[in-house]
């Protein structure tokens, strides 16, 4: 069968609304006794269709039957600032109402889109960045917060991130961090100071360089093409800090479901300390 740039070699046929097996949960943790994370699971149409999130269910515009594509969201708000959670919630919200305004755009169709897309997330990201600055002065408290988001669009995944929450992808066996944690620790492994196991241990790993609504705001935004077999998962720094990448890809590559996988690595975190809140989301298209 020929391929046109829309449809490339091994990518197969979109999943539909029904095919697509995703899941996510938030916990607080064992020693923090407030929530500052929240995720954002939804279809997008000429609104969205929210599946779950740790926000309220009025938060959200409503839903129109004509599906586009689909938006993964976790936000860790800084766990020092006065208004962290409310930051997270914030920017979860405005990105939510940002990608309504996409709900026309079909790559399948026009796929010479794509660079238009791209400045479309970031400008959407760079907003919600601008509205925690203005509700931080507002308020008299900061409100920055981590974000790494996956907005697909058949057949793109448009990965828009600042912070150190992360988003990997499993294909073919091969797990891939898809976002760099914009941390100290990971400048001094790419300056070739720090191993990356010496780094997963360090001090440095919670050492922050951006964030949205913080004054450093460094946002990276790429387009990578998406294959239905592909597997994904989101996640905070409450996971990274008590599960190795290797056993995060052991889960992905399992097929238990993504809701026990979300579940399953809540757990182990718990069990291992949960010294912080931790966010699992997990995304696979079903055969």
């Amino acid at each position: 069968m020929a391929t046109t740039p829309a449809d490339p070699v091994g990518a197969g046929p979109k999943p539909l609304l029904h095919e697509v097996d995703v899941f996510g949960m938030t916990h607080p943790g064992r020693v923090r006794s407030t929530n500052a994370d929240h995720f954002l699971l939804a279809s997008f149409h000429r609104a969205i269709r929210v599946h779950g999130s740790s926000m309220p269910a009025d938060a959200f515009p409503t839903f129109s039957p004509d599906s586009r594509g689909f938006l993964f969201l976790v936000a860790d708000g800084v766990g020092s600032l006065s208004h962290a959670k409310e930051g997270s919630a914030k920017l979860t919200d405005v990105i939510a109402k940002y990608v309504v305004n996409m709900s026309e755009v079909s790559l399948q169709a026009e796929p010479d889109r794509e660079g238009e897309m791209l400045g479309r997330v970031h400008e959407s990201v760079t907003a919600a960045h601008e509205e925690l600055r203005a509700y931080a002065k507002e308020v008299g408290g900061g409100a920055a917060t981590t974000i790494t988001m996956v907005l697909v669009i058949w057949p793109f995944a448009f990965v828009a991130h600042a912070g150190d929450s992360r988003a990997y992808r499993l294909r073919d066996s091969v797990i891939e961090r898809i976002t760099s944690d914009q941390t100290m620790a990971e400048v001094m492994v790419n300056a070739g100071k720090m191993s990356r196991d010496e780094a997963e241990s360090s001090k440095l790993k919670n050492v922050l360089l951006s964030a949205a609504g913080s004054k450093a705001f460094d946002l990276t935004v790429e387009a990578l093409r998406v294959r239905r077999a592909d597997r994904w998962l989101l996640c905070t720094d409450g996971l990274t800090r008590h599960v190795s990448e290797i056993e995060l890809r052991e889960k992905m590559e399992s097929d238990i479901g993504s809701e026990q996988i979300c579940r399953d690595l809540i757990a182990l975190a718990l069990e291992r300390g949960g010294e912080d809140n931790v966010t699992v989301i997990s995304v696979r298209a079903r055969d």
